[in-house]
């Protein structure tokens, strides 16, 4: 009797369990996607709010990047109705400082930039009111809001509950699970 190469049976049960995996990653990720109301929209924006420099929460920033990023944790305002998250980030330079108030929609993974001030002028709104995404930013300065949901603001697809949980998971360096 002549024994069957054992190769063409290793390929095919690799193909197999390659396809199981498949299926089984999509269904996992249906629901951590979830489904984006069409009804959605954004609450009115309040005013951007008093921030300070000091007590910043440090944001993780390419090393070849002489710009440091910092969230003012006492910014921080959720709404769990609609989803969004706003706060104020400081950019700081070599010779500049400039701070700029946004938003974070966890559901979609979206942010928004209101407005932006630089010290001893008034806040200037932004022109461009629409949601961009997070991914796919490569700006240096523009890859912050990903950074931010994925180390606190965001769990999945969804807010944390409190302001006081997104500053603790902030300060610890939690990598929340973010698409």
């Amino acid at each position: 009797m002549k024994r069957m190469p054992w190769w063409p049976l290793l390929t095919r049960s690799l193909a197999l369990m390659t396809t199981l995996c498949a299926c089984a990653i999509t269904a996992w990720a249906q629901p951590l996607l979830g489904e984006v109301d069409p009804n959605w929209r954004e609450d009115p924006v309040p005013p951007p709010p008093a921030y300070s420099t000091s007590g910043l929460i440090d944001i993780e920033m390419p090393v070849r990047s002489n710009v440091k990023m910092g969230l003012d944790p006492d910014t921080l305002v959720l709404n769990q109705q609609t989803g969004v998250v706003r706060y104020v980030v400081v950019a700081r330079g070599p010779s500049a400082i400039n701070a700029s108030y946004e938003g974070i929609r966890c559901a979609t993974g979206e942010y928004r930039v209101y407005a932006r001030q630089t010290p001893g002028n008034p806040w200037n709104p932004s022109e461009d009111e629409d949601w961009k995404p997070m991914r796919g930013q490569s700006g240096v300065v523009v890859a912050h809001p990903l950074r931010l949901a994925r180390d606190g603001l965001c769990v999945g697809t969804t807010l944390r509950r409190t302001a006081q949980d997104m500053v603790r998971e902030l300060r610890t360096g939690n990598r929340s699970i973010y698409y």
